[in-house]
């Protein structure tokens, strides 16, 4: 559905909702929308030069983007990474008529997915600007994703996002950043990055209805003033009237004063007298509801040119996609089985298989199926396993796994659920440091493991490989593991199949597991 509406105050777009049928969706003041007429001027010049030339657009254009995944001061509230990936989806399908695509550009100190900022001020209201600013990517278009988007809009309404000229970022409401398909908010709100007005520029703050005194005959001029000229029907005055781009016809902002994207038969008519018929599923409308939205030619064309002009030289323009599409496999859990026990509660290695195609590998984990409790953990891994080392004793746990890459979001996930018991591995580790540990995969298929080894602090451990009549047929000493997650790869190119005993030998401690060889 389509909720986007836009609004400019103090130089930034904002989108806006109804609270009820009571209280229609409001727009603010429209005035700074007048910003974007400049750039939106030379752009529909390099566009004509553009056509002249007869340039080839069939070539993919890719958008860098990264999102930031604000909290509270708590760190609270932070919108999760699969909503995301599934924007990013719902975002490049709304794109693809435009030659554009995004991918997710990982800031070079904050990574992936900015999860850094902590700050009421960002999260409740945007007023922490210079926060944002020291958090933003310089080469990526910014989307920060907050609880309350804070425009400077004193009117009734609830702001879903919008578009701020000056900083040249987005800021989003939780709520709309859902991958659902159409949708229209953050699609929207780019438009206006790429210098697209509404298509009822003008008419924002008081759309045309019979309760206007020229009914049902619109006025020569908009009501927001400022030289803007009400567009005529038969497209005479395209070029200067309204958002000046002739293959999008008027519209005085119907949408306002409609509940559904249902063709508008309202009976008003344009200064000279003709009826007005809008599109009302153009993504820069007010209409609700649409079952499709779309850009016109001329808009698309706008946006290719304001990508080629200079203010967009920031962005990053040498990305070449791995894949452009990824298909799960349905197999592609592999351990824990399904509704099984797993021998300790923590330490639990989550396994997956390689997928064709993805970068990175988004794994969820809870204590319910829809992964909403404050129990869930999320882990981004570029590897097929992730050792969780904190879990509960006695309890059902969920996860599930999406495979993805920059560019891909769209990709299914699979989703098993297991049990721990009420033991763990041993009272206390052993080893001063070590915190858990596991050998992936088990039982090996290959000439090479890993050790997947979590430490509380670093230390230092030998690894010593034994067979089930007790010779050592591999030792390692010395072998140091840092603080955090590692993963130390163990030659076993040399054994035989059949069961071996693995041990980390730390000063004072021995850990053990088992590990079987089967080629």
């Amino acid at each position: 559905m389509k909720k986007g509406l836009l609004f400019f105050l103090f130089a930034s777009l904002a989108c806006f909702s109804a609270f009820s049928q009571v209280t229609p969706h409001v727009c603010g003041n429209a005035e700074d929308q007048l910003d974007l007429i400049p750039r939106l001027r030379e752009n529909k010049i390099v566009m004509e030069a553009m056509r002249a030339a007869a340039s080839d657009r069939s070539e993919i254009r890719y958008v860098p983007i990264h999102f930031h995944l604000v909290g509270d001061a708590d760190g609270n509230g932070k919108h999760k990474e699969i909503r995301i990936l599934e924007q990013l989806c719902a975002l490049n399908a709304a794109y693809e008529p435009v030659g554009i695509q995004f991918y997710l550009s990982e800031h070079p100190t904050y990574g992936l997915f900015n999860k850094s900022i902590n700050n009421n001020n960002v999260f409740e209201n945007q007023s922490n600007t210079l926060l944002m600013n020291l958090r933003r990517h310089n080469n990526a278009i910014n989307v920060f994703v907050v609880e309350t988007p804070v425009s400077g809009n004193n009117q009734p309404g609830t702001t879903l996002a919008y578009y701020n000229i000056p900083q040249d970022w987005i800021v989003s409401r939780k709520t709309e950043i859902d991958g659902s398909q159409p949708n229209s908010t953050l699609p929207h709100e780019m438009g206006h990055l790429f210098t697209l007005p509404h298509t009822f520029f003008g008419y924002e703050n008081d759309p045309f209805d019979p309760s206007n005194s020229t009914w049902p005959i619109a006025p020569v001029n908009a009501p927001l003033g400022n030289g803007i000229t009400t567009e005529r029907q038969n497209g005479t005055n395209c070029t200067s009237a309204a958002d000046e781009i002739c293959d999008t016809p008027p519209d005085y902002n119907f949408g306002f004063i409609s509940s559904s994207c249902s063709n508008y038969t309202g009976g008003a008519k344009d200064p000279l007298g003709t009826l007005v018929d809008p599109q009302e599923n153009n993504y820069m409308s007010y209409f609700l509801s649409c079952s499709s939205y779309v850009f016109t030619q001329d808009q698309i064309d706008i946006m290719n040119a304001d990508l080629s002009s200079t203010a967009r030289n920031y962005l990053d323009n040498s990305f070449s996609p791995v894949a452009t599409s990824i298909t799960t496999p349905t197999d592609l859990l592999v351990s824990p089985a399904h509704a099984g026990t797993v021998p300790y509660y923590n330490e639990v290695l989550l396994e997956w298989q390689p997928v064709a195609g993805a970068t990175h590998y988004l794994v969820d984990i809870d204590i319910v199926s829809t992964f909403g409790t404050q129990f869930a953990q999320t882990f981004i891994e570029t590897g097929t396993s992730k050792l969780v080392t904190n879990l509960s004793p006695t309890k059902t746990y969920y996860w599930r796994v999406k495979p993805f890459n920059h560019l891909v979001g769209c990709a299914a996930f699979r989703s098993r659920n297991f049990k721990t018991p009420a033991t763990s591995t041993l009272a206390t580790f052993e080893i001063e440091g070590l915190n858990g540990w596991q050998i992936a995969p088990n039982p090996a298929n290959d000439a090479q493991v890993s050790l997947l080894v979590n430490a509380d602090e670093s230390f230092a451990a030998a690894i010593r490989v034994t067979d089930t009549a007790g010779k050592t047929v591999s030792f390692l000493q010395n072998v140091n593991f840092n603080q955090g997650e590692n993963t130390f790869t163990l030659d076993i190119n040399h054994l035989a199949n059949g069961l071996y005993l693995v041990s980390l030998e730390g000063e004072g401690g021995r850990n053990v597991r088992k590990m079987s060889v089967l080629r």
